[in-house]
């Protein structure tokens, strides 16, 4: 006799790890909703949509880049988070505010703007001082928010299958409504309806965030913190984490990876729909082919992770990622089909890394100061990415001015180049990666707890 569909989903994996029947399994189911939510606004508000909306406000491919390292800049305040948080003994209030005042800032505020400001360069500032003002405060409040919600993770093997599922709802959702959004401003190309749609877009997002804060931060249980024995010094957030040897040579991974991904992060999308030529709907194929993969190749990653060790995989997805760069620097109006083509390949890829990356913070996370270690691992992240970022439209602003030159008789610009770089640079990353792994391994941990 089969087992009816709704006993078989209640004891399978999904259904074992998000419920309501008890406080860390709301919470989780709840994590999974805000991503679900999420997948939606982000596509509207970041990634070509956000480089497009940009691009109508006459934004030039310098000064994107420029606009892209205002909210690492922003994360220098973090310093002071943990000294700012220790002081609530509650948080859920604190943080839904600065959920709320932060999408105000970097997507409300800057969607109006435009409409009241004609002038680009004026333009170019208020953006941002937007940006700014809602990155400063989701760095003094938002790292508040991993200390509360680690409680709602389980641990070990059943970890990745919470990332698993988290990973393909993000993707699978994201890709449906970047498809039908891409179609729908692919076909008023040229019109100035175009823009039109781009900024509705933006405010359906900014709804979308609203909602998932409501629910993120006023539905799971909120459990007592971890007190510092002694009082947390600016000082503590750095020195701490760095006694931690394996928590450090693992934030490093992160680090080289910010920095070197970041590097083209906010120009190579400028350049391929400026440039190459390329239309919304083609700058998602990535995407489309990521969001089968977690359907139907996800489990079989989760296995490669589970026998080869998750440090092999990492060094896999690494070498993959980089390939995939070397590969994609030919992309020319000329050569489309190299673009698409590589594009599918790094869809396949990015399944495996975004699960792989999801578990980097927890490998070797020490059991206290939660807050502590997780403000120092964004501090050092974004640093990273502001670096790589900078360093980036430094190149860019450089070279690209006096593209193109022909090379294997094909027109080349400092984007190619730039990619040709961090194709070099992951490789480095690979070597790094082989050398730490004995000095890295996690210590064992404890079975997770079944609650009733």
């Amino acid at each position: 006799m089969r087992m009816p569909i709704k006993d078989r989903i209640k004891y399978s994996d999904f259904g074992r790890t998000f419920h309501f029947q008890d406080a860390l399994a709301t919470g989780r189911s709840m994590l999974l909703v805000n991503t679900f939510l999420a997948s939606i606004a982000n596509i509207f508000v970041t990634g070509v949509f956000y480089t497009g909306f940009l691009t109508v406000s006459g934004i030039d491919i310098v000064r994107v880049g420029i606009i892209a390292l205002i909210p690492y800049i922003a994360w220098v305040f973090s310093l002071v988070s943990p000294i700012l948080l220790s002081r609530f003994k509650k948080r859920a209030n604190l943080l839904l505010f600065n959920h709320i005042f932060y999408y105000v800032c970097v997507v409300l505020a800057t969607t109006v703007m435009p409409m009241l400001v004609s002038d680009y360069g004026q333009r170019t500032f208020w953006f941002a001082f937007f940006l700014f003002i809602g990155n400063v405060s989701n760095a003094l409040i938002g790292s508040g928010t991993a200390a509360w919600h680690i409680n709602f993770l389980p641990p070990g093997e059943v970890r990745n299958i919470y990332f698993s599922y988290s990973n393909m709802i993000s993707s699978f959702v994201g890709t449906l409504v970047a498809i039908g959004s891409s179609l729908l401003a692919d076909s008023l190309a040229g019109s100035p309806r175009q823009g039109e749609v781009i900024t509705l877009l933006r405010f359906i997002a900014f709804g979308l965030f609203v909602i998932s804060g409501l629910l993120l931060y006023l539905v799971p249980k909120e459990f007592p913190y971890h007190r510092p024995e002694k009082k947390i010094t600016v000082l503590d957030i750095v020195k701490i984490p760095c006694r931690s040897r394996k928590f450090l040579l693992t934030a490093i991974i992160l680090m080289l990876w910010n920095g070197i991904t970041t590097l083209n992060g906010s120009t190579w999308t400028y350049y391929v729909l400026n440039t190459v030529g390329i239309k919304y709907f083609y700058m998602f194929i990535t995407s489309i082919v990521c969001a089968l993969s977690n359907v139907f190749l996800l489990r079989y990653w989760r296995r490669a992770i589970h026998h080869y060790t998750w440090f092999t995989m990492l060094f896999v997805v690494v070498l993959l990622t980089g390939a995939m760069e070397f590969f994609i620097g030919f992309s020319t109006s000329q050569t489309i089909w190299v673009f698409v083509t590589v594009s599918i390949l790094q869809g396949f890829i990015s399944a495996g890394t975004n699960l792989v990356f999801a578990n980097l913070f927890y490998i070797n996370l020490p059991k206290t100061n939660t807050d502590l270690y997780y403000t120092f691992w964004n501090l050092t992240g974004n640093i990273s990415v502001l670096i790589g970022s900078a360093l980036g439209t430094w190149f860019i602003s450089l070279t690209e001015p006096h593209g193109a030159w022909t090379l294997f008789n094909l027109p080349f610009y400092g984007s190619q180049f730039l990619v040709w770089i961090k194709f070099i640079l992951l490789i480095g990353v690979c070597v790094y990666i082989k050398r730490i792994t004995p000095h890295i391994q996690p210590d064992p941990e404890p079975e997770p707890v079944q609650t009733v």
